[in-house]
């Protein structure tokens, strides 16, 4: 008995678990959206335009560590 419920339990957690993303290709994958990967994508968005480009930020701004300017006064 325990194992069929055991069964049933890992059953419905697989059937409602959230389908996986397909895979995305990219050409350009910049970590962090702070001034030197924008300036880099810009760079290279005007000498490849057909390249794909993607940025991920981890906090919920851009600029938002070591490029807000309390953090780089002084310096």
């Amino acid at each position: 008995m325990k194992k069929i419920l055991l069964t049933l339990l890992c059953l419905s957690v697989i059937g409602c678990s959230k389908p996986r993303e397909p895979e995305k290709t990219v050409d350009v994958l910049l970590i962090g959206a702070g001034v030197m990967s924008a300036t880099l994508g810009t760079y290279l968005h005007e000498l490849q335009p057909d390249w794909s480009i993607e940025i991920y930020e981890r906090l919920d701004r851009v600029a938002g560590e070591s490029s807000n300017g309390w953090n780089n006064a002084g310096t």
